[in-house]
């Protein structure tokens, strides 16, 4: 059953009051009196028997069931005329009955202010009902909670607007708390974060995210939690046009990261959870290979290695130019354990602390950037902050400084989407059929703007403001 309506019809315990209820349905009396039913306010009794083609008698047979079933209440009205005095019978529904009246009527005949005030008022009834259920089964209430966050998340990817991207982009997503302290702890010290703030990131969705700000069609392709986080998360995205449509929702929680800032500028990046949290697509099944093929450019971040070879060979394999840029937890492997990959690889991009780590890391000795070109790759690029960066080609190797203009205009803020930034802007160019030259160009002006903000998704500059300030720079 993929679809049922979309109210939860309870029925109360008592079986008197469930037999007066069945009864009530199978008639055709009932089910009319239920179609003249305000689900706000009060029916009467005189209103009912005038608008329905049935004896007095029939229609105040079944209000007196709908009342004994626990579906209406029930009360007297005093009406003074010019000529005398009346009382009218009126009716309400309870709880309980205007389930029924959302159950048999179509949602587009209820006002949507009522409805809505009305679906919230019937979902905290059954909560309460989930709530004893958990504490008489000894469930757990978080099950709950996920399976609700799960199926909001999937029915937003599954109705957001699909468009055709020219890049897809394989990596993560993650919310990112920025906490400040004026010094880190001593052991056993307690002290008070003076600033917090979230914002959307991962390496991943950044670089999404970016692309999508310089006007390129992009979709993400990653896994989402199913939490207040990955609902954050995924509304960033689809405010931002990425296409969403290959997002997968688990059933998990989704990645966190810590950034913690002293008084000095000096910052600590801590990763919430262990690495098997990270939320990466871990099989076959979860890959759509038609994204790939209608993509220009594949770009793959922090995908599982098992997975992420899959990918790049059947990108390279369709003709896609292939960009891989892993996080430092990937580059720990070596070179060895990421060969497979960078086989399938076009572009190589990690940033200086990256290179050192995967030099260290790797059993094979390598003293240059070049050193990595053996594996297949046609380009290495090592970025270095605020001191530019570099490139390695079968050809060539040359550096780019970032331009005194920028480095002027643009204080560092926060570095946290410099790279992503980069990579988008790089993307952008490459996809415009520049130089690699001139698409480095363009990325840096892209991280520098990023940079000079507080954030990642918030920080990333839109097309119009990248191509003024790079017009200045060449």
């Amino acid at each position: 059953m993929k679809k049922v309506w979309p109210y939860v019809l309870p029925f109360p315990l008592e079986a008197e009051k469930r037999k007066l209820i069945w009864s009530i349905l199978q008639s055709k009396v009932g089910m009319d009196i239920f179609t003249r039913l305000k689900v706000d306010g009060r029916t009467y009794q005189q209103d009912l028997i005038r608008e329905t083609s049935y004896s007095n008698k029939s229609v105040i047979e079944y209000l007196k069931k709908m009342v004994l079933a626990g579906i209406l209440n029930q009360g007297m009205e005093r009406v003074i005329t010019e000529k005398r005095r009346i009382w009218l019978k009126w009716y309400t529904p309870t709880q309980l009955g205007k389930w029924f009246i959302l159950f048999l009527r179509h949602p587009r005949d209820i006002p949507s202010s009522l409805a809505r005030k009305t679906i919230e008022e019937l979902f905290q009834v059954y909560s309460s009902s989930v709530v004893e259920v958990c504490e008489k089964y000894e469930l757990p209430i978080d099950s709950f909670h996920q399976i609700l966050d799960e199926q909001y998340l999937q029915e937003i990817v599954e109705k957001t607007p699909k468009t055709m991207p020219e890049v897809a982009v394989y990596g993560s997503a993650a919310m990112d708390i920025y906490a400040t302290v004026q010094r880190l702890p001593s052991p056993e010290e307690s002290m008070y974060v003076e600033e917090t703030s979230r914002s959307p990131g991962g390496m991943g969705a950044n670089v999404a995210v970016a692309l999508a700000r310089l006007g390129v069609p992009v979709a993400f392709v990653g896994k989402i939690g199913s939490d207040l986080a990955g609902r954050l998360l995924l509304d960033s995205l689809r405010k931002n046009s990425v296409n969403i449509s290959n997002v997968v929702i688990a059933r998990l929680s989704s990645l966190q990261t810590l950034i913690l800032t002293d008084g000095e500028g000096k910052r600590w990046l801590l990763t919430l959870g262990s690495p098997n949290a990270a939320l990466s697509l871990t099989s076959p099944d979860e890959i759509n290979w038609d994204t790939i093929r209608k993509s220009k450019i594949v770009y793959i971040g922090e995908v599982f290695i098992e997975v992420a070879p899959l990918i790049a060979s059947f990108a390279k394999d369709h003709g896609k130019t292939v960009i891989y840029r892993p996080g430092i937890p990937y580059l720990r492997f070596g070179v060895e354990k990421i060969s497979h990959i960078l086989e399938h690889t076009d572009i190589f991009i990690l940033n200086h602390i990256g290179w050192e780590v995967l030099q260290e890391a790797s059993k094979e000795k390598m003293k240059t950037a070049t050193d990595l070109l053996k594996n297949g790759l046609s380009t290495v690029i090592i970025t270095k902050g605020s001191e530019g960066c570099e490139a390695y080609t079968r050809k060539e190797r040359f550096t780019i400084p970032v331009p005194i203009t920028l480095k002027t205009n643009f204080k560092i803020v926060d570095p946290t989407g410099a790279g992503d930034g980069f990579s988008a802007g790089l993307i952008k160019g490459l996809l415009k059929g520049w130089s690699l030259k001139k698409a480095m160009s363009y990325g840096q002006v892209v991280a520098a703007i990023t940079c000079s903000r507080l954030g990642a998704t918030p920080a990333f500059p839109t097309v119009e403001e990248v191509e003024d300030i790079f017009e200045s720079t060449k």
